[in-house]
């Protein structure tokens, strides 16, 4: 497909007068400046049936600021027409420095807030610097600064990947008196509006309990980083910390050294009497009569808890050998988390 993209430099031009599949517009730069006839651009484009895409120029500055800039102008194509991170040089003193975070971040942020994923427009000496935040690709590359027309196949094409090629700015078409910026696609016009369109929560997001067996399964990382993955993805993370402990208090159940850990608390007197034990027991997540099992055939072979007090130099597999169970018993029974971490004077069950 063939197409354009404009900005105030041609706010006077006369779309309907034009040859073009796609026009790319500029909506905002920086967190100041907005395209006075953007919405003019837009709306004709849209009028004509041809494909939108609406880009941010960066400054470089605090990322969410401008990408919120951004869409509070560009909200009412959100969903209409591809969106683009403009990174060049002028005006960016981020450039060449802090390439992939900085797009890395935005390109984030707007997929996170919108459900659309942006492109990058990059000339195609800094592509390298930013190909690695995973986004498609609109790359500029010109053999020289010759007026052209469209070009079925331009200079260097198929030498890198990317999904839109910008190949001149000094495009002449019928129609309009001043230059261009002419570009090609290598997308049809179904996948050009799939790129537009907003991804569904329905469609992106797995349930709850799903998730939860891929955080026990290690995908998700541990403690503020899986927060903020889960986050990051859509996830209530309450929730699915919830549905993990459920899960992982249905495994406990039918763990016989959980069982047998948790009738040593009910003798103790830990889990109270009677109903108030089995209300407990159960809203725990524990089976009840497996626990009460385990209790009497403690109490029916008078099986008594024993401790024993770590001394200096002590370890728990010397402290296993010597008392006759293993490691995995103690830890469990103790809830002791890191074997390799106990104290002198700490009192130990081992039995």
């Amino acid at each position: 497909m063939n197409g354009i993209d404009i900005s105030a430099w041609q706010g006077d031009i006369d779309l309907s007068k034009i040859d073009f599949d796609f026009c790319i517009v500029k909506a905002t730069e920086g967190t100041n400046y907005k395209n006075r006839y953007f919405t003019s651009h837009c709306n004709k484009i849209l009028q004509m049936n041809k494909l939108l895409g609406i880009y941010h120029y960066a400054n470089g500055g605090d990322v969410k600021s401008e990408a919120d800039f951004f869409l509070a102008y560009a909200k009412k194509y959100i969903g209409k027409g591809i969106l683009v991170l403009d990174w060049e040089s002028n005006n960016n003193p981020q450039f060449g420095v802090n390439d992939l975070e900085w797009c890395l971040q935005w390109c984030n942020y707007i997929y996170q807030v919108t459900g659309v994923k942006p492109l990058i427009y990059i000339q195609k000496s800094a592509m390298n610097a930013v190909k690695g935040a995973g986004y498609h690709l609109w790359v500029a590359q010109y053999p020289d600064f010759n007026s052209t027309g469209y070009q079925t196949h331009p200079w260097n094409e198929g030498a890198y990947n990317c999904i839109i090629r910008q190949y001149t700015s000094e495009g002449v078409l019928p129609g309009y008196s001043g230059r261009l910026d002419l570009n090609k696609a290598y997308i049809s016009a179904a996948s050009w509006r799939k790129l537009a369109s907003k991804i569904t929560n329905s469609s992106a997001k797995k349930t709850v309990n799903t998730i939860a067996k891929e955080v026990l399964a290690g995908k998700w990382g541990d403690g503020s980083d899986r927060k903020t993955k889960l986050t990051k993805a859509g996830y209530d993370y309450n929730k699915v910390q919830t549905a993990v402990n459920k899960l992982v208090r249905a495994s406990q159940v039918s763990n016989d050294k959980i069982i047998n850990a948790v009738a040593h608390e009910v003798i103790a007197g830990k889990w109270g009497n009677d109903g108030d034990r089995k209300k407990r027991l159960t809203e725990a997540g524990y089976d009840y009569n497996a626990v009460q099992k385990a209790v009497n055939a403690i109490l029916s072979n008078n099986q008594t808890v024993s401790y024993y007090t770590v001394k200096n130099g002590d370890t728990l597999s010397e402290i296993a050998t010597k008392h006759g169970i293993t490691i995995d018993e103690i830890t469990s029974i103790n809830n002791i988390k890191n074997p390799n971490l106990i104290y002198a004077g700490q009192k130990i069950r081992i039995k």
